[in-house]
């Protein structure tokens, strides 16, 4: 169960994060993006960080994946303000757009290395 918990998560953060880098691209493109994108995005991404929680409240923490866990919540709350924002009505921020996509694919990263570390 253990590396089962971390490989969906890492595999729902995977798609999550090819879509964020989608709306990304279209973002600084300033072209309009299908709402569908905008709501699968972020549903991906957390269900992928909810089971990646839940690895570590089961089996406990593991170094890589404790640093990965942390720039994921960091990355959640960053997609927080831009998603106020955006129903709010106002323009995303670039700089917060660039910051909650760096610190995910960072803690991706980071997540993918424990996965590989556990398997030799």
């Amino acid at each position: 169960m253990d590396k089962g918990l971390m490989t969906a998560g890492a595999v729902l953060l995977g798609v999550g994060a090819f879509l964020g880098i989608l709306l990304m691209g279209l973002e600084m493109g300033r072209k309009s993006f299908p709402r569908e994108l905008g709501f699968l995005h972020p549903t991906l991404a957390m269900a992928g960080l909810l089971m990646l929680v839940a690895r570590f409240f089961i089996t406990g923490g593991a170094h890589w994946l404790d640093i990965g866990l942390i720039l994921l919540v960091l990355a959640a709350v960053a997609g927080l303000l831009l998603l106020v924002r955006g129903f709010g009505g106002g323009k995303m921020l670039r700089s917060v757009t660039l910051i909650h996509g760096g610190l995910g694919l960072a803690g991706l990263g980071f997540v993918l290395y424990e996965i590989a570390h556990r398997a030799s």
